[in-house]
């Protein structure tokens, strides 16, 4: 068959084990998205199958931090584990001391669990949020590094759509997965949440980014579209997970957050024409 293709003069597609990884791990996710929204929409998930959701988180972490190493080689390497540890981090002490997100804790539904009760599929979480954050913002603002302006523009908005990712799974994960539990009363806050996770999102997302942005500030990125997919597929799916849960809001978000890319890519497209 090789050798049918060489005579016909076809290039075989040749990619980077990085770009394998990044390809592979979209391909799963991709595969599932269906699934896991119709699921997840009419409360289906079958006994036993919950690993299903650190899996999915997995793969869109994988797919992420793959994509950076594609991009940025070994600092996109460090990079990507740099965002993972530091979430974990992160949410290790919000879990121990209750900063600063707000009082929570994990119900050990996430596999595998590393000591001290943090699940380690939200350090994949910590790396879709932030990286389908910020270079969706880029891909939206039409990012140009010699712009003036464009660097802050592109770090506040990726800050921005980081959290407004977290407002469409914070009501999915703690009331509909049960994922983690927050101590406040469902009455305060957002469906329950504390206004306090969300600001910490914020400023977490900006920091992050601006490292980021710091240290991998390359202009031309290859397979520039993935993680606006990834992004745009996980604010579609834990949208409609949220209204077929009456939980309106949410999908509201959903609707202004896909206008937003939507708008962007038909700007892109008449400019292309």
């Amino acid at each position: 068959m090789i050798s049918r293709l060489r005579t016909a003069n076809i290039t075989l597609p040749t990619h980077t084990p990085a770009e394998w990884l990044m390809l592979g791990s979209f391909g799963v996710f991709c595969f599932v998205f269906p699934f896991a929204t119709f699921l997840m929409s009419f409360d289906l998930m079958p006994w036993g199958m919950e690993w299903m959701s650190s899996l999915l988180l997995a793969m869109l972490g994988l797919a992420c931090g793959a994509w950076m190493m594609v991009n940025f080689g070994r600092t996109g390497l460090v990079l990507s584990l740099s965002i993972l540890v530091l979430g974990i981090a992160m949410e290790y002490v919000g879990v121990l001391t209750g900063v600063p997100f707000g009082a929570y804790r994990y119900t050990r539904v996430l596999v595998p669990e590393l000591p001290g009760g943090v699940p380690l599929a939200i350090g994949f979480a910590w790396l879709l949020i932030v990286v389908g954050g910020l270079f969706t913002a880029r891909w939206v603002l039409n990012y140009v590094k010699e712009k003036p302006g464009s660097l802050w523009s592109a770090l506040l908005l990726g800050a921005v759509l980081a959290v407004g990712l977290d407002l469409l799974l914070e009501p999915v994960a703690y009331h509909v997965k049960n994922y983690w539990e927050w101590l406040a009363p469902v009455s305060e806050g957002y469906y329950g949440v504390p206004w306090s996770n969300f600001a910490t999102w914020l400023i977490a997302a900006l920091g992050l980014n601006w490292l980021v942005s710091r240290v991998a500030s390359g202009a031309k990125l290859a397979w520039a579209w993935l993680p606006v997919w990834l992004y745009g597929m996980n604010v579609f799916m834990f949208g409609v997970v949220n209204m077929m849960h009456g939980f309106m809001l949410p999908g509201a978000i959903m609707a202004v957050l896909l206008a937003v890319l939507c708008s962007a890519y038909a700007q892109r497209r008449r400019a292309a024409s």
